[in-house]
C-alpha cells in the first residue's frame, strides 16, 4: 500500500485543489496557479523508459528517465514570465490545454500538515492547426497546509511515453 489513506474530508479537498489548479492551467491564469506553490518547491519532470529486464522472464517494465529537468519556484516562475513575452515563440500563437485528472490517491504525509497525493493525468495540447498532442502520465505531489490552504511543496511528473513532441511548453 502507499501509506495512511488521508481522511475522507481531505481527500475531497486535495481533489478539488488538483481540479481548480488544471482549470488555472487550461485558462492560462499561470499567475494564480503559481501562487498553488510553497516557496521551496521543487517541479521535476520524468519519461517513462521501456526497457528489457536481464532475466527474459521477469517481462518488460518501465522505468523513470532521471529528470529532464527539476525547476524551483524562481525558475518556474521564471518560464511563466517567458511564456507572457514574444520570446516563447513555441508557444506563438498560444497552446490550448485541457488537463484531466483522475484516480487520485490521498496519503498522511511525513509531516501533520502534509499529504502525498497520486494521481494520474491526460493533457490535451492543440496548437492553432499546428499539432495536436495527448499526453499522458502520473504525478507524486507533496502537497503542504499553508495558513488554512494546500500548497504544491513537491511536483514529479512521469510522462508514459519516451518520444516527446519537439518542445514541452505546457506544465502538468
Amino acid at each position: 500500500m502507499l501509506g495512511t489513506p488521508a481522511r475522507g474530508e481531505v481527500q475531497r479537498a486535495v481533489e478539488q485543489f488538483l481540479y481548480a489548479e488544471a482549470w488555472l492551467l487550461d485558462e492560462r491564469r499561470f499567475e494564480e496557479w503559481l501562487a498553488l506553490f510553497a516557496d521551496d518547491a521543487r517541479y521535476a519532470l520524468h519519461v517513462r523508459e521501456v526497457a528489457e529486464p536481464p532475466d527474459a522472464s521477469a517481462g518488460a517494465g518501465a522505468r523513470l528517465s532521471p529528470p529532464l529537468f527539476e525547476d524551483d519556484l524562481a525558475f518556474l516562475t521564471l518560464r511563466v514570465r517567458r511564456l507572457e513575452t514574444r520570446l516563447a515563440h513555441a508557444e506563438r500563437p498560444p497552446s490550448i490545454t485541457r488537463h484531466l485528472i483522475t484516480n487520485v490517491v490521498v496519503v498522511q504525509g511525513d509531516g501533520e500538515a502534509e499529504v502525498k497525493a497520486y494521481s494520474s493525468f491526460l493533457v490535451f495540447q492543440a496548437r492553432a492547426d499546428l499539432s495536436e498532442h495527448l499526453l499522458s502520465g502520473n504525478r507524486e505531489d507533496i502537497l503542504r497546509e499553508i495558513d488554512g490552504r494546500w500548497r504544491i511543496a513537491r511536483r514529479q511528473v512521469a510522462l508514459d511515453r519516451s518520444t516527446l513532441p519537439r518542445t514541452i511548453t505546457i506544465f502538468f
